[in-house]
Formats: C-alpha cells, sequence, structure tokens
C-alpha cells in the first residue's frame, strides 16, 4: 500500500501549492489599479485628457486630445458613442496613431490621382444662378443653374467623365454639393464640352444661394474614362477617406 500512498501525497502538495499560487495571482490583479476607460460624458472627457498630460509623454498627449476631438466631432454631427464601448487610455492613443497613418496614406493616393486626373481634364464652373425651376409650379420652387465646361488637355479620347461638384459661401462655409455627376463623351485631344446643370434649392437648408449671395463652386474629376476602358479614379480614394471618417471608434 505504501507505493500508491505516495503519489496521492505528492499529488495532494502538488494541488495545495497549484490552489496557493492561484490565489496569490487573483490578489494581485484584483489589487493592481485599473486603467481609466474614456467616458462617454464630455466634461468627463475633458478632464481626463488633463489628468493625463502628466503620466503620458507630449506626443501621445496630443494623439489623446485628438481622439477625444474626433469623437466630440462625431457626436457634434449627430453621431452616438456607444456606452458599452471601453477604451483605455492607451487604446485611445494607439487607435488616434493608427487612424492619422491611415488617413495620411489614403490622402497621398487621393492627391497623387486628383493630379492625374486634374492633368487630364480642365474642369470649368460658370454662368451661377438661380431661377425657377418649373414655371408651371409656385414662385418658391427654384434652382440654381450653372455651365459645366470640360477641356480634354491630353493626348487620349475621354469617353466619360465624373465630377463632384461643391457649392460654397464666399467664407468656404459648406453649402450644397453634387458628389457625382456623370457626363458622358467622346470628347477628343484638344476638345471642350459644356453640359447645363441645375441643382433643386431647399427654402431652408439653401437661404444663402437663394438669398443671391457670392458663392464658390468647386469641381474636380472623381473619375476619368478613356476609349478602351483605361481610367484614372480619384473617387476610389475619396471613398476610402470616407470610410476612414466614418468608421465606428473601438
Amino acid at each position: 500500500m505504501a507505493p500508491s500512498a505516495i503519489p496521492r501525497l505528492m499529488l495532494t502538495r502538488i494541488a495545495a501549492v497549484l490552489g496557493a499560487c492561484a490565489l496569490l495571482a487573483l490578489s494581485v490583479s484584483c489589487s493592481r489599479p485599473k486603467e481609466p476607460t474614456i467616458p462617454t460624458e464630455a466634461k468627463a472627457r475633458s478632464d481626463l485628457v488633463g489628468a493625463a498630460q502628466a503620466k503620458l509623454g507630449p506626443g501621445e498627449h496630443r494623439l489623446l486630445a485628438r481622439f477625444v476631438a474626433r469623437i466630440e466631432t462625431r457626436e457634434a454631427s449627430g453621431g452616438k458613442s456607444d456606452p458599452n464601448t471601453r477604451i483605455t487610455v492607451a487604446r485611445a492613443v494607439e487607435l488616434q496613431r493608427s487612424y492619422e497613418s491611415q488617413v495620411s496614406q489614403a490622402q497621398t493616393k487621393l492627391q497623387e490621382k486628383l493630379g492625374a486626373a486634374n492633368a487630364a481634364v480642365q474642369v470649368d464652373v460658370t454662368d451661377a444662378q438661380v431661377i425657377q425651376q418649373d414655371r408651371t409650379k409656385s414662385a418658391g420652387d427654384r434652382a440654381l443653374r450653372f455651365v459645366v465646361s470640360v477641356s480634354n488637355r491630353g493626348q487620349k479620347t475621354v469617353d466619360q467623365v465624373a465630377l463632384r461638384i461643391e457649392i460654397r459661401e464666399a467664407s468656404g462655409k459648406y453649402q450644397a454639393a453634387i458628389p457625382n455627376l456623370q457626363l458622358g463623351g467622346p470628347l477628343r485631344p484638344g476638345e471642350i464640352g459644356r453640359s447645363t446643370q441645375m441643382l433643386a434649392l431647399d427654402p431652408l437648408r439653401h437661404q444663402y444661394i437663394l438669398q443671391g449671395k457670392p458663392l464658390q463652386i468647386n469641381a474636380f474629376p472623381v473619375q476619368v474614362v478613356y476609349q478602351g476602358g483605361e481610367r484614372i479614379d480619384p473617387g476610389t480614394e475619396l471613398d476610402a477617406l470616407g470610410s476612414l471618417h466614418s468608421a465606428k471608434i473601438e
């Protein structure tokens, strides 16, 4: 019986030692202070950023401040923070660093493709004026009419162009946009194509335009398609940049 009793005794002692180690680890874990998470309330977030300044390096503190500013900008535009999301300060810094790196890369790609598209075609918007859209309807049914001119600056025939048109106040404040205006060709090298466009105006949202005040109307190509299918596609990078801005923060 003695030989079989020895292993049982050893197993009992090993189990006791392992149990003690587990209790010690649990005790250490419970006694360790938890890292604070980003609050969902605006003032508490501001207080956290201020308190973290003494614990973070200058670069990390700026990243944290920009992370919080990004959350607040999203909330101001109607987005809501998930109250169940728990993001620590360290995680917030990591997320912001990754976000800024991705945005920088997307912006670089966008500028490269926009440069190529602008070298291929020149876009001008002229003769903007507010008109009554349909004479059979009420006088309040008005629109902004303008002429879009596209010049083929390259050596290849353009089959199609897609444009983004942004309408802003003289100060630069956004008023309206046409995100994807499709214009068909063909447009041979050196040729200029013109198209008259109209944007329906809302009496509430577009008061500035309806009052006839000065406007900035900017247009740029988001896609240039040549005969044969070759294309320059800044719109893809523009969409990627938009996806980064609207992606869930977690």
